[in-house]
């Protein structure tokens, strides 16, 4: 059976709160009758005292005073023990009843005494003897209390206690149903945020102010949650280029194949043709399908680590060389394409294929970005310049920039903003800097889009 935190945790707090409070009640609703009926008893006493030792005769319009002071009645009995007058009026049957009540035994007890029934009422009865006046024969007076009215007074001052120890119980109950809640609310937000994490929901649960357990608790379910998230998102990452290489990789050794034919085939048309006027044209190509063949070996191995060879490059000269692959897009496009380069060559340690493979995805991008300014002409602007032991290659272009819902995750896989893309250039681009020691990072500053790689120089750090 199924047993609530709050009913296991509170209700057995409750339940010794309320039998506490139900203990003190009851003892104090006890101390409270008796000492009503001790304050009772004790004021019957006096009166009685005083009629008792009264050297005035005891008359009815005396008796009927003290009854009044005392509440108690009065019947003065004579020494045969017929009643000679009272507060009651009585028949011959309750003259009788009188006759017979014994002498009380503790006049500080009188709730002790017997009880008679006189006139249809029941009263604690007991009979004290008078002081004998002069040479007459002493007389007894017979006091007589309503039973009812006895207990109706005890009871009365139990009334407050009892009524005391209830208002505590109820403020128990109610003092505690609001810490249940609130203990137990934030228990439920957490169990509502487990499941959500279960469900594949990673939005982190709102801390509230407080400084306990449940606070770091619910810190320590959205770490949960988080590093979840990113596990996540790290599984579903290598699961997309694991797919992608496995379907991409029947179609990536055929294109390759065809690259492979075509360069074949060039070759061949140089050997038949030495006197071709436009060898450069052939040599563009040439490149271009060597670079293509590149990019296919390593989208072939696309997700996998593999040792680059690192060797010292001349970095402003490996620009000029990509910048000769792109020119002729510029120029189709009416793009202005401009170098800026170091006043002293620029040597990095590298890989001469991956870097290229960079450079190369950066200036396509800026191209194409380039491209979106028409009618106007576009721009594409590269500088390279050394910062201490660190080179600064920034590739900039005249285009709208990245949409504001990519601008976050630009260099994660599969992010793209392209119907036709694949959102992998700029993936690959950052994995070729970082495995180079260095860095990439974008910004948009006076209506340029800007992307800057840094790596290290020769005699800087390099970490590969």
């Amino acid at each position: 059976m199924r047993r609530p935190i709050h009913i296991q945790l509170l209700l057995p707090m409750l339940g010794v709160v309320v039998l506490a409070i139900t203990l003190v009640s009851m003892a104090n609703a006890y101390l409270g009758m008796d000492r009503a009926r001790l304050a009772q008893e004790e004021n019957l006493r006096r009166v009685v005292t005083v009629l008792s030792e009264a050297s005035f005769p005891l008359t009815e319009n005396v008796l009927r005073q003290m009854a009044g002071l005392s509440g108690a009645e009065f019947v003065l009995l004579d020494h045969g023990g017929r009643a000679r007058h009272g507060t009651l009026s009585l028949d011959a049957e309750d003259s009788n009843r009188l006759a017979r009540v014994p002498e009380a035994a503790d006049e500080g007890r009188f709730s002790d005494n017997s009880v008679i029934h006189l006139a249809g009422r029941d009263y604690l009865s007991g009979r004290v003897p008078l002081r004998p006046r002069g040479t007459a024969t002493a007389d007894s007076l017979v006091v007589l209390y309503a039973k009812d009215r006895w207990w109706a007074a005890t009871r009365q001052a139990a009334y407050p206690g009892l009524l005391a120890g209830a208002a505590a119980v109820v403020v128990a109950v109610v003092v505690t149903t609001v810490l249940a809640h609130r203990f137990v609310r934030p228990i439920r937000q957490l169990r509502r945020q487990v499941a959500a994490v279960a469900d594949g929901d990673f939005r982190p649960l709102h801390v509230a102010g407080r400084n306990d357990e449940i606070r770091d608790l619910a810190a320590s379910v959205n770490q949960m949650a988080e590093q979840l998230s990113r596990y996540e998102d790290e599984v579903r990452r290598n699961e997309q280029l694991r797919t992608l290489g496995q379907l991409g990789a029947g179609m990536a050794h055929q294109l390759r194949n065809a690259a492979t034919g075509a360069m074949m085939a060039i070759e061949l048309h140089r050997q038949e043709c030495p006197e071709d006027p436009r060898p450069e044209s052939l040599e563009i190509a040439s490149r271009q399908l060597k670079l293509m063949e590149s990019y296919l070996q390593r989208f072939l191995t696309l997700g996998q680590s593999r040792p680059a060879v690192m060797e010292s490059l001349v970095l402003d000269s490996l620009v000029e060389d990509m910048l000769g692959l792109v020119r002729p897009t510029c120029h189709h496009a009416r793009i202005d394409l401009r170098f800026d380069k170091p006043d002293e060559p620029v040597r990095v340690r590298g890989s001469s294929d991956s870097l290229g493979q960079l450079l190369v995805n950066l200036l396509l991008n800026a191209v194409e970005a380039a491209s979106r300014d028409a009618p106007a002409r576009g721009a594409v602007r590269v500088e390279l310049r050394r910062s201490g032991d660190r080179a600064a290659l920034a590739v900039e272009d005249s285009g709208p920039g990245p949409a504001e819902s990519v601008h976050e995750k630009l260099f994660e896989p599969f992010v793209t903003e392209k119907p036709e893309g694949t959102g992998l250039g700029l993936f690959v681009s950052r994995q070729i800097a970082e495995a180079h020691g260095g860095s990439i990072r974008w910004e948009r500053r006076d209506g340029m889009t800007r992307f800057i790689v840094e790596l290290p120089v020769i005699g800087g750090k390099v970490d590969v």
